[in-house]
């Protein structure tokens, strides 16, 4: 017999969601105190452990749920930093887009879904992230914020940045994955919680 899913569930998973929002927020603003010997900028660092944040939260929530878990998170920060809304908006909607387009891409090259008890295809992840992240993060300060661009070679720091976050956290999540249920209670959540929303419309 099927059952539908209860309404908490959407209640749960949007407390989850802002309370991953929150937590990349907090990740982003701990990264630069306690690393800011590694910062090349107020979006670059050398080791930035909240790039992983945005690839978890799409892991683990989907790509719908992890992508507002991100932007949740890029709108708190907006209020530590000295930009116009315009530009705001646009870094946090890269932010939390380019995570989602790293996932479906990999997949698609994989032909599979991504393990995430497989390092190999955490690595893989965190490399085509960290490259799609920085080439459009640069692309729009290009356009919207040349001001950012204020040496040639930070591209490839902001690659490596959020080469060496991701690792880091792809480590992490491996480990969760192996030794934890918070990965799939977290999918089973975010999946009854769409399967409730699409019932309800």
């Amino acid at each position: 017999m099927h059952t539908h899913p209860e309404p908490s569930q959407t209640r749960l998973i949007l407390i989850a969601v802002t309370a991953s929002g929150l937590l990349f927020c907090g990740c982003h603003l701990l990264n630069g105190w306690l690393l800011s010997y590694f910062e090349i900028s107020n979006h670059i660092s050398l080791i930035y452990l909240p790039g992983f944040i945005r690839l978890a939260n799409v892991l683990l929530f989907g790509l719908v749920w992890g992508s507002i878990a991100t932007a949740m998170g890029g709108l708190f920060l907006m209020w530590w930093f000295h930009e116009t809304w315009l530009i705001g908006l646009f870094n946090v909607g890269i932010s939390a887009s380019v995570a989602a387009l790293a996932v479906v891409l990999m997949q698609v090259l994989l032909q599979r879904r991504l393990s995430l008890r497989k390092l190999s295809d955490l690595i893989q992840l965190a490399g085509l992230y960290a490259l799609l992240n920085a080439v459009s993060h640069h692309l729009m300060w290009s356009i919207l914020d040349p001001v950012q661009l204020i040496a040639w070679p930070q591209l490839f720091y902001m690659v490596a940045g959020d080469l060496n976050g991701a690792l880091i956290g792809a480590l992490a999540l491996r480990w969760l994955a192996q030794h934890t249920g918070m990965v799939p209670w977290v999918r089973n959540l975010s999946n009854a919680s769409s399967q409730d929303i699409a019932n309800n419309n």
